[in-house]
């Protein structure tokens, strides 16, 4: 007898006990202890996934990299381009060098100390530029 499919349409309607079931059924494990909504999109996200013939392998080890001590790749910044933010109705431009970056006509060695001298805080600079 043919399982039965799952439509995407179908996952609102289901109630906790159907959601933990069809987990099951698609992930081959079973369902983690998180609030409801968010079982059902790893429902319907692998009813999505399964209807349009694949299955992404990556996504799982991309989730875990950070636990498993590996980092993600970071943005390669070519020289000449131009990082832009408005900080408090001020717009900050920096540009990227071989060697560093311009900002304010000076030559500075990070974006973290740029970002401190822009609001007088420690920030993350590839964060405070929309990097990361």
């Amino acid at each position: 007898m043919a399982r039965p499919r799952l439509k995407l349409d179908d996952v609102d309607t289901l109630g906790a006990t159907d959601v933990r079931d069809w987990w099951v059924r698609l992930h081959g494990a079973p369902a983690p202890s998180i609030a409801l909504p968010l079982l059902k999109l790893g429902v319907a996200y692998r009813v999505q996934a399964d209807a349009a013939g694949l299955r992404n392998r990556k996504l799982p080890a991309l989730i875990d990299a950070p636990r498993k001590g590996r980092v993600m790749p970071s943005r390669k910044l070519t020289p000449g381009t131009r990082l832009v933010r408005d900080w408090h109705d001020v717009g900050h431009v920096v540009t990227v060098l071989d060697d560093g970056f311009d900002y304010d006509g000076r030559r500075w060695t990070s974006l973290t100390a740029i970002a401190r001298a822009i609001t007088g805080a420690k920030w993350s600079g590839p964060r405070f530029f929309g990097l990361t």
